[in-house]
């Protein structure tokens, strides 16, 4: 029986790991001993969808947790909801149920913590709130740091706070999660930061000359390096601390680069093909139309001149807007026969939903695929990658939660939602967030006769069953 040791780090991306693998040296210890360090994240690679599906080895229509996460807003709804999903199917439960002693620490959504044989300790979904153990003595026993995701959200003008608040909770989180592996000595231990990922996406553009928005040398120049390293350095704590029998595993749920530049506005390409309808009429639809269009040219101007900070400001006093975000107010729901999904975000992958009767759905369903593929031809640049059926990407007993088309867009492109405006638009947000999340994701795995007799995952949904048969070889 071999014991298995799990470092989970969201976001860690193994082009980047690649890139930087002669300042690692704890990275490209297990880097040498394979070939291959990627594996494909789910679709869409969000954290809530890709994680679910390496705790339970489901993939998202099986699950069905499929909400991406507005990482705008502090909150993420419905922890017990979420946690409801996953509870007793991880495989960290399975192990248990096998006789094997588990102490889990800060997974991602599996929150509060449950019964388990041996400790877990969660934390909300970025949000405030309370740290959840089990046995319920563990958070009397260590000092442990607040866990569940940061919930701080960065102007310019903090940056240089945020940054030291995240090296903190990393260090501190890294410390007590080594203390606590060294005194329970678990036959599974498996332990997540979520702190790399936050990072990413407000420091990008200070680290890529090829970023539109590029300060030049500038003092976060480093930052994201400087954290690849803090990771490479606890990893290698975690080494030393373990018997030579015991394996390393370090994995993540999706990768993390430059976020998208510009927007494929699929609204208005939706409005002008008539199979989004707007709502209302006469002078009704007048002021509304003129609103939009003033949110458009306002926020535009705004990212233009550097204020994207204004923005944020400005936006916590608007009534209703998040529908004003995503012009669904000014969408006629009944009357439109096809919609963006609500899994869309800022970034290349999204889907539609269908909103017709059973005898035209297929009809339809074709019809939207063969325009969205012409989308290239008529822009004269590949903007679409790829666009599909829902079941030809993913089948389960969820498969209806899943939008009724998905589409992956270039990594340059995201999915803008507003409406009387051009097809394709700078991202306005992208100076805000300018770190985006890909869909390479990472395993490295410290090799033994166990580990190079056991067959390698492709991708995140398989960990499940890859960690479940190391823990038994």
């Amino acid at each position: 029986m071999s014991k298995v040791v799990i470092i989970g780090i969201d976001g860690l991306d193994p082009l980047l790991i690649d890139q930087w693998k002669d300042s690692l040296p704890n990275f490209r210890s297990l880097y040498e001993n394979v070939s291959e360090i990627t594996v494909e994240s789910t679709f869409p690679p969000d954290s809530i969808c890709a994680w679910a599906s390496i705790f339970t080895g489901d993939n998202p229509a099986e699950h069905g947790l499929i909400e991406n996460i507005d990482y705008l807003s502090k909150k993420a709804s419905d922890n017990q909801d979420k946690s409801a999903h996953i509870q007793g199917k991880t495989f960290w439960d399975i192990a248990g149920d096998k006789g094997k002693t588990v102490c889990v620490i800060n997974p991602f959504i599996a929150y509060p913590s449950w019964d388990v044989n041996g400790t877990m300790v969660s934390g909300p979904v970025f949000e405030g709130g309370e740290t959840s153990t089990y046995p319920e003595n563990i958070i009397s026993e260590y000092n442990l740091p607040p866990l569940g995701g940061m919930v701080d959200f960065p102007e310019e003008k903090t940056l240089g706070k945020f940054m030291n608040s995240a090296k903190e909770l990393t260090v501190n989180l890294a410390d007590v999660s080594l203390e606590i592996y060294k005194d329970k000595n678990p036959d599974l231990f498996f332990l997540t930061f979520l702190t790399l990922d936050r990072i990413k996406h407000f420091f990008w553009r200070f680290t890529d000359k090829n970023d539109i928005y590029y300060p030049g040398n500038n003092s976060y120049e480093n930052v994201i390096k400087d954290f690849y390293s803090i990771f490479d350095e606890i990893v290698g704590s975690f080494l030393r601390s373990m018997d030579d029998d015991s394996i390393l595993m370090v994995i993540s749920d999706h990768g993390h680069r430059r976020r998208c530049s510009y927007n494929l506005n699929l609204n208005e390409i939706l409005r002008k093909k008539g199979y989004l309808a707007t709502a209302g009429s006469g002078p009704s639809m007048m002021a509304k139309k003129l609103i939009e269009k003033a949110k458009v040219v306002t926020l535009t101007s705004l990212s233009n001149w550097g204020l994207q900070d204004w923005i944020y400001k400005i936006a916590k006093f608007i009534p209703n807007r998040k529908a004003l975000k995503k012009s669904t107010y000014l969408i006629d729901q009944k009357g439109s026969s096809v919609t963006l999904s609500s899994v869309c975000g800022t970034n290349p992958y999204g889907g539609l939903d269908i909103k017709t009767t059973d005898d035209k759905y297929e009809s339809l369903r074709d019809s939207v695929i063969k325009e969205l593929l012409n989308i290239n031809n008529v822009l004269g640049r590949n903007v679409i990658k790829w666009v599909k059926k829902r079941e030809l990407i993913y089948c389960g007993r969820h498969e209806k939660r899943l939008p009724d088309i998905l589409f992956e867009l270039d990594e340059e492109y995201g999915i803008g939602m507003d409406l009387y405006t051009k097809p394709v638009t700078r991202n306005y947000t992208h100076k805000k967030i300018s770190g985006g999340h890909k869909r390479e994701a990472v395993l490295l795995v410290s090799s033994n006769d166990n580990t190079d007799n056991i067959q390698r995952p492709d991708s995140i949904i398989g960990l499940n069953d890859y960690i479940l048969k190391l823990i038994n070889s």
